[in-house]
Formats: C-alpha cells, sequence, structure tokens
C-alpha cells in the first residue's frame, strides 16, 4: 500500500472513530468515558507505524490533527457540528486543554519512533492509551480508596493498579510489534513508571507526563 492509499485509510479511520464516539455520547454516554474511549482507541495509530513507507504522509497527518485539536473550541463559536465534538470529548471535571497534550504527545513521540526508534515511543504511547484509558475508566467506576498527590487530581489506588496493569500490556504489545521482545522485568519496571507518573502528574499533565516519563526510562535502558 503506497503511503497516499495509506494516508487516506488513516484518516477515514480517524473519522469513523470521532463519529462513533460522538454517537455515543448523543446516545447518552458521559464525555469523560467518550474521551476514555478515544484514548484507547487511538492506539491503533501506534501499530500502523510499520506500515509507512516514509515518514512525510504520517508527519503531515500529526501535525493536521493537532492543528485541528488546537483550533475546535475557536470553531466552536461558528460551527454547531465543531461545539458537538467539543461537548463530546470535554465537560465536567475534563478540560480540552488536556485533549490537545494527548494529540501534541502522540505527535510528538510518533516522531521520534518514526525517527529514533520505534519500540520506546510505542510503549510510551501504548502506556497512555490502555493505561491511562482504561485505568481511569475503572478508578471512576469502580475506585474505592482515593488519594491526591500535590497539585494532581483525585485519584484511587484500584485505577492506579489498573493502570500499571493496563501500561504493561500496552509494552508488551508494542514489543510484539516492533521486535523488541522486552523481558518481564523491563515490561514490569516500565509499567510501574507508567502508574506512578500517573499518580503524581499535576493535575492537567498526565497526557505529557507519562509517555515522557516512558519513553525516557526506555530509552534509557535500550
Amino acid at each position: 500500500m503506497s503511503d497516499l492509499a495509506g494516508s487516506v485509510v488513516w484518516l477515514s479511520v480517524l473519522a469513523s472513530g470521532l463519529g462513533f464516539c460522538l454517537l455515543l455520547h448523543q446516545l447518552g454516554a458521559r464525555a469523560t468515558y467518550v474521551r476514555d474511549l478515544l484514548h484507547i482507541g487511538t492506539g491503533v495509530w501506534v501499530l500502523g507505524w510499520p506500515w509507512w513507507k516514509g515518514t512525510i504522509a504520517p508527519v503531515l497527518i500529526l501535525g493536521f490533527a493537532l492543528a485541528v485539536t488546537v483550533s475546535l473550541p475557536v470553531l466552536a463559536r461558528h460551527s454547531r457540528f465543531a461545539l458537538l465534538v467539543v461537548d463530546s470529548l470535554a465537560s465536567g471535571d475534563e478540560r480540552w486543554s488536556g485533549l490537545v497534550s494527548y494529540v501534541a504527545a502522540y505527535a510528538l513521540l510518533s516522531c521520534a519512533g518514526l525517527w529514533l526508534g520505534a519500540f520506546a515511543a510505542g510503549a510510551a504511547l501504548l502506556s497512555l492509551s490502555l493505561g491511562d484509558g482504561i485505568g481511569g475508566a475503572v478508578g471512576r467506576r469502580f475506585g474505592r480508596h482515593h488519594y491526591r498527590a500535590p497539585g494532581g487530581k483525585e485519584k484511587s489506588i484500584e485505577g492506579s493498579v489498573v493502570v500499571a496493569l493496563a501500561a504493561a500490556a500496552g509494552i508488551a504489545i508494542a514489543g510484539w510489534r516492533f521486535g523488541a521482545h522486552p523481558g518481564a522485568a523491563e515490561v514490569a519496571g516500565l509499567a510501574v513508571v507508567a502508574a506512578v507518573a500517573e499518580a503524581l502528574a499535576p493535575r492537567g499533565s498526565d497526557n505529557v507526563v507519562v509517555p515522557a516519563a516512558v519513553w525516557g526510562v526506555a530509552r534509557l535502558f535500550a
């Protein structure tokens, strides 16, 4: 498949995923759970890195996604559709700035994965997608034992445990996809890094702090 055809496929996947999220919100799903689902689904992008023959097309897609994300709150003042997107993904305790930082982290670390080595960047992003997405949803729904780091959001022990487990799954998937074959100790160590970073991140910064921490440690011991 050429990069042009691949770009069409990925843009179609992006549009379909966003449409599904909007539909869920219209059917009554809370924005915070719709956002968790979007977090998880975005991880599919990482698995597609090996299919690119060059870097120009994926970088352009990343730049487009980031530009649209940054622009949507402004567009929402004039477009009902843009307002629907913003309301579906940012309401209550969820802020649009967090989604901007999420897309920015994906853009930066995808470039790192394409240019500097896929495993560390892939592990970092899948830790964010699966760990924060699944862990956040589980902690919000089933968390009973809560704590709060200075400057951070309230978390639950149950959610943090799931963050570590889901991050470990993401790291293992990255190892399989990119032929890195990390050992059990490396997977567990990086998963703990993800969970601790998520727990201690200042409010609104976990979408940057979690992948940056995992990527830095993975690169350090690569």
